[in-house]
């Protein structure tokens, strides 16, 4: 029973974050590096004169700050929904009759928020990774003082 209950808090902490990711993706699509490729770039460049060199240069720089506007877009969009909503699941998950669920949601919440920073963490100004964080860490805090202190005594 212990091991269905570990795999079950596994299996949500795993999946919670990944649909999180996945679904802003489908709201806003992640950029592929790949699609912002010349195709063939090397090869082209190897054989062009110095003027068609400046040219394939030029685009493939035109072509990296497409991608790099593409990526910041996705990446706040990533933050703004995958932070907030792991804060809540942590909540959630601390609140939960059901160990192993709640255990899950917990992990599932970090897993999540951490994703968030991840992806947004060069862009965010420092007074919203200060604020955020210090959400984030007060609430794990009183979470760990209120909830699982009370369950010792």
């Amino acid at each position: 029973m212990l091991a269905k209950k570990f795999a079950l808090g596994f299996g949500i902490a795993i999946i919670f974050p990944m649909m999180i990711h996945y679904g802003v993706s489908t709201f806003s699509p992640e950029p592929k590096w790949k699609d912002y490729q010349g195709e063939n770039y090397y090869e082209k460049h190897e054989r062009a004169t110095t003027e068609e060199q400046k040219k394939l240069e030029a685009e493939k720089n035109q072509l990296e700050k497409r991608w790099e506007v593409e990526n910041k877009r996705f990446s706040k969009h990533l933050f703004f929904v995958a932070v907030p909503l792991g804060i809540l699941a942590i909540i959630i998950g601390a609140f939960l009759s059901i160990q192993a669920t709640g255990t899950g949601l917990m992990l599932g919440g970090i897993f999540c928020v951490s994703d968030g920073y991840f992806h947004y963490w060069f862009e965010l100004p420092d007074p919203l990774k200060f604020g955020s964080m210090l959400i984030a860490f007060i609430v794990l805090l009183l979470i760990g003082y209120k909830k699982l202190e009370k369950n010792k005594t």
